[in-house]
């Protein structure tokens, strides 16, 4: 009697074994597939700091204009050296000069400009010298722009912790869809990086009120990744 089942019992067995394959291919050959976006940011104190700023002046004649706005940008680098900033840190273009009516409507004489910069390890005092440009007859002075030696190494910081936040978040979606198993199959990202915009005379104090102006010598660098995944 017992022999006369043993058969069944094998195809049972065969059977089952048949739908476990099929089962477990149907779930390694359809698995779930996520995005999900992961942040990370790295702050480092500035080593360095470059500011660019316009000198101009108005006259009856072309030489003159151009005498005049020589003159300013020379006191601007005399005053600058007294401060710390040697000339070699002080850059200058070739001056420019148009007629005054093709800078304001209605103007008469001609105009004079020259663009300058300066790149300076006095971050901590970046306020007093945007102060100091002006009163010492600069028109227009640039945001200043921070830089750090190892830029590289914090973006691979940033990476990693942007990384690390996406997996995280993967981890939480395979959970609560009873996924054990995940595998990236694709990384975009971008990043920020410090920018530079144009204030006038009249702003910059409001603006170091407000902590615009870079003034406490911090650089952000921030990185967003999209990671796909895929989970079984």
């Amino acid at each position: 009697m017992e022999s006369a089942f043993f058969p069944w019992k094998k195809y049972l067995g065969y059977s089952l074994a048949a739908l476990a394959l099929i089962f477990a291919y149907s779930w390694i050959s359809s698995p779930m597939l996520v995005s999900v976006t992961g942040q990370g940011e790295v702050t480092a104190a500035a080593e360095t700091a470059t500011l660019t700023f316009t000198v101009s002046a108005n006259a009856d004649n072309p030489q003159a204009a151009l005498a005049q706005v020589k003159e300013t940008s020379n006191r601007i680098k005399q005053n600058l050296a007294t401060t710390g900033i040697p000339e070699s840190s002080v850059y200058e273009s070739q001056a420019a000069v148009v007629p005054a009516s093709a800078v304001v409507q209605g103007g008469t004489g001609f105009q004079a400009t020259v663009s300058m910069g300066i790149k300076t390890g006095q971050v901590n005092n970046l306020d007093g010298i945007i102060n100091n440009l002006y009163s010492q007859g600069a028109a227009i002075v640039s945001q200043p722009v921070l830089t750090v030696g190892n830029i590289a190494e914090l973006e691979r910081q940033a990476y990693n912790m942007a990384i690390k936040d996406a997996k995280k978040k993967a981890g939480s979606v395979a959970l609560s869809n009873l996924k054990l198993f995940r595998k990236i199959v694709l990384i975009q990202e971008s990043q920020t990086q410090p920018s530079s915009t144009v204030t006038t005379k009249a702003d910059t104090a409001s603006q170091i009120e407000n902590n615009i102006s870079p003034d406490d010598g911090l650089i952000k660098i921030s990185k967003v990744v999209s990671v796909s995944y895929k989970l079984w």
